[in-house]
Formats: structure tokens, sequence, C-alpha cells
């Protein structure tokens, strides 16, 4: 039997996600003109009830305008401060530029031999507690290359160059909490592979109402939610085994996830355990997405790709 539904119902005829598997499910020129609807399911839930804000950027010269206007729509019921407000603003734009010049790259071929597919897409969503709590902020797109200078420093343009800085710019901004992992994307009728840009803003907690913060729904609901995200993300055949209080999730040869009560964790590719409360449920589904991206990877291309650049949280 399914466990209670987040709103304390018995569950009868609840889904984990019906609007939001039809809304990801729909073709890529339909999820430019459709929103998604009432959440039903923490997977398109507000950022304020654990869930994440994912709309499609266009490919033109407003794909930072829209951006902007994507970031701030993403976090108006949330009490940030103007300045910190401002600095996510420039910073989503500053990615969505970015990413729009590796769209166009892939579209002309520069660097692939494929044809490019998907939109860029921006993911805005909370991660951690009241006492901890960060606004993370991602723009997707279907190129997967990355200059890995940048994950290792970054080389100043020159003082008379007029573009280039965009990156700069959020390093300084997000004081170094930015970086690139390999992904897939969320909206359309195909999970296309590429990366996603991000950084991430803590949000001061003074500022910050009490009853803000991850709900506390049941481990086993959580459990079926973080399973229709994965399935929703491409992750096909999921195995699962429940006992009493431990769950296993078999994602591929590479990828196994455990869940000790609240407690989730599984070994990523570069050897070290990842340890997240599952209340992050979106967190955790990103961080196993980007594990399960960068096992394939390193199994296609015979390489590694190096490991996210902001500590994971710890669970609380």
């Amino acid at each position: 039997m399914r466990p209670p539904a987040p709103d304390g119902s018995n569950g009868a005829g609840y889904s984990p996600q019906p609007s939001a598997a039809g809304f990801l499910a729909a073709p890529l020129a339909e999820a430019l003109t459709v929103l998604p609807p009432r959440p039903s399911g923490l997977v398109d839930a507000p950022l304020t009830a654990g869930g994440a804000f994912v709309r499609p950027l266009p490919i033109d010269t407003t794909c930072a305008a829209v951006a902007r206007r994507f970031f701030r729509e993403a976090v108006s019921d949330l009490p940030i401060p103007s300045a910190l407000l401002h600095d996510g603003v420039t910073m989503a734009s500053e990615l969505a530029a970015n990413t729009l010049h590796a769209q166009r790259k892939a579209e002309l071929g520069a660097t692939l031999q494929r044809a490019a597919s998907g939109v860029p897409e921006i993911w805005v969503y909370l991660r951690g507690t009241t006492r901890s709590c960060e606004l993370v902020c991602k723009v997707f797109d279907s190129e997967r290359g990355w200059d890995g200078a940048v994950q290792t420093g970054m080389d100043k343009a020159p003082v008379d160059s007029v573009s280039g800085r965009g990156l700069q710019v959020v390093d300084g901004l997000s004081a170094g909490l930015w970086g690139c992992h390999p992904t897939l994307s969320r909206l359309g009728s195909t999970n296309t592979p590429g990366k996603a840009v991000w950084f991430v803003l803590p949000v001061p907690p003074a500022v910050l109402p009490d009853d803000l913060g991850r709900p506390r729904y049941s481990p086993d609901w959580l459990m079926d939610e973080l399973e229709a995200m994965l399935g929703a993300r491409g992750m096909a055949g999921i195995m699962r085994a429940d006992a009493g209080g431990m769950s296993v999730l078999s994602i591929s040869r590479h990828l196994t996830v455990w869940r000790h009560g609240s407690v989730m964790s599984w070994r990523a590719p570069s050897g070290c355990y990842q340890r997240l409360c599952l209340t992050d449920l979106v967190e955790v589904a990103e961080q196993i997405v980007c594990a399960h991206e960068e096992s394939a990877l390193a199994e296609t291309n015979g390489f590694r790709v190096g490991p996210l650049r902001v500590a994971d949280l710890a669970a609380s």
C-alpha cells in the first residue's frame, strides 16, 4: 500500500507525478509553451515545499533576459535580500549567455559530429535546511564537452576584451561556489545527455521564516518520489528492494543507492561515498543522475569526469 500523500490523505487515486510525467513527456515544441500544472508531488512542487523550478530557455538573443525573468519568478516567494537577488539574477544571466554560446557551437557542429538536440533549461531549487540553506541555480545545455581548465583555475579575459568575462563574474559573485557536471535534461520527450553549469547562494537563516525547510514526509513516500523522479529522467529498469527501515535502488552495474532510515548513500565514480538526507530530495536525485552520467562517460570514453567542486551537504 502506498504511504500517505503529502496532503495527509489516504493516497486513494494518488500517483507520484501524473502532471509532471505528462509535462516531461511532452514534445519539445509543446514544452516551450506549456507550464507545469498544480503540483501533485515533490517533483514539481514549489521551492518552499521541496520542489524545483524548471523552464526551457530560448536559443536566441533573448536567452539571458528570459533567464533573468525566470530566476526572479522562481524565487519570488522567498524573502531573499535585494543584494543577494541581484547577484543571483546576474549569475543566471551569465550562465544563460554561456550556454547559448555552447548550444550554437553544438548546432554548427564545431566540436561535435552529431546534431544538437534539446533546448537549454534553467533549474532552480533549495537544498539544506533553515540552518544551512542554499539556493541552487543550474543551466543545462546539450553540449557535453567542458573546458577542464575552468575546473582547476580560470584564465582571466584580457583587460581590453569585450567578452569572455561571464564565468569570471559567476566565480566572483558566488565566491567560487559554482561548477559543471554531466547530467540529463528534464524537459522534452527524450532525456538528452548534456551538462549543467551551476552556482549556489547561501541564504541567510535570519531572513527565512521558521516554517521554511524540507517537508518531513515519510521516508517510504520519499523513496517512491525518488524512484519516480529518476524514472522521469530516463533511468528505466531500476530494481528496488525494501526491508524494514532500509531500501536499495540498483540503478546500473556501476551504481547502487542505499537508504538507511532517512539517509541516502552511494559510491560516486570518483571513489568517494556520497551521503545526503532523503528529505533533500531534488538534490539527492540530481547527485544520483550526475553519478550515473559520470559512470557512463567513464565507461564509454575511458576517462573519469572530476567530482563536483562543492562538497555535499552532510545528512542532518
